[in-house]
């Protein structure tokens, strides 16, 4: 389908922000009803970034639709071609779940392995799409069913991890690890866990983690592992500038404070660039910027 992008997105400059990135078209730049949280890119797939693509760079961004009343009406992928920077172009593909429903989740975290998407479903898990499976409907729209689903041993970590965002890390050699993490407004108890990835299936070898991490780090949104350090997103309220923050397991976390715009949500690495890629939420502040890992002191 990436010959068949619809819509147009613009190279901008992001406020407050040592990034490069790219604001949405007009109306899913100021819509209310649709609301951007999750992403991944094409580097995330394989070892070898876009060897499956053409040498084409993507970004799979993930949106909710809020209902009236509260609650989530729907969930759409956004298909981005950011191989021209300047130019990015871009289409929706709308998400359904075995019965050809709409999915409703948050979609705060994505993480594409192979052929796989893999979307975050806070209480459940994960939920599994094949990419090679996207159809038109009748009215011309692109649509994904969901193929699968995993969903982790309740009793570990204890309570239930809160599954609010998921990266992908090819960075240890010989290892392919899924690192999710979870929202917590005001960071008691906020943890991060990390499970080692089949490479054949791209879902977690054992429903128990391999590894969980207790931060206490306030309304985290995102999570990437680079060699051994995660680096996490942070927001900050409507109006206030996001942070990251690194650290590593046992070793003390370090604020990089307002190193994000307002409102950021997931996170994703590009190993062969050395670079973040993060999105930003509210209306008429949307943003999709690619910005310098920021660097970790040794514990």
């Amino acid at each position: 389908m990436l010959d068949d992008l619809d819509r147009q997105a613009g190279q901008t400059a992001v406020p407050g922000a040592r990034a490069v990135g790219f604001a949405w078209d007009r109306a899913d730049g100021s819509t209310r009803t649709w609301w951007p949280q999750g992403l991944t890119t094409s580097a995330d797939a394989a070892a070898a970034p876009g060897s499956d693509l053409g040498g084409r760079r993507v970004l799979l961004c993930g949106w909710y639709a809020k209902r009236r009343g509260g609650g989530h009406a729907a969930t759409r992928v956004s298909v981005v071609d950011v191989t021209d920077l300047q130019a990015p172009r871009y289409a929706h593909v709308q998400l359904l779940d075995a019965g050809l429903e709409p999915v409703r989740v948050h979609a705060g975290g994505l993480a594409w392995c192979g052929d796989l998407l893999l979307v975050a479903d806070t209480r459940r898990g994960i939920r599994v799409f094949d990419l090679c499976t996207v159809f038109r409907s009748a009215d011309g729209g692109f649509r994904l069913s969901q193929c699968g689903s995993w969903t982790p041993d309740q009793a570990q970590p204890t309570p239930p991890l809160r599954w609010s965002f998921l990266s992908v890390d090819r960075t240890a050699p010989g290892e392919l690890s899924l690192v999710a993490g979870e929202y917590n407004r005001y960071g008691s108890g906020a943890r991060l866990a990390r499970w080692a990835l089949d490479p054949d299936t791209c879902l977690p070898r054992t429903t128990a983690p391999d590894e969980v991490i207790r931060t206490d780090i306030t309304s985290m949104q995102g999570v990437v592992r680079v060699d051994g350090t995660y680096v996490v997103s942070a927001s900050h309220g409507r109006i206030r500038r996001g942070h990251l923050w690194t650290g590593r397991p046992g070793g003390q976390w370090v604020k990089h404070a307002g190193a994000l715009p307002v409102g950021p949500e997931d996170l994703a690495y590009d190993p062969e660039t050395q670079r973040l890629w993060t999105l930003t939420e509210h209306p008429g502040q949307r943003y999709v910027l690619s910005l310098a890992l920021p660097h970790h002191p040794v514990d």
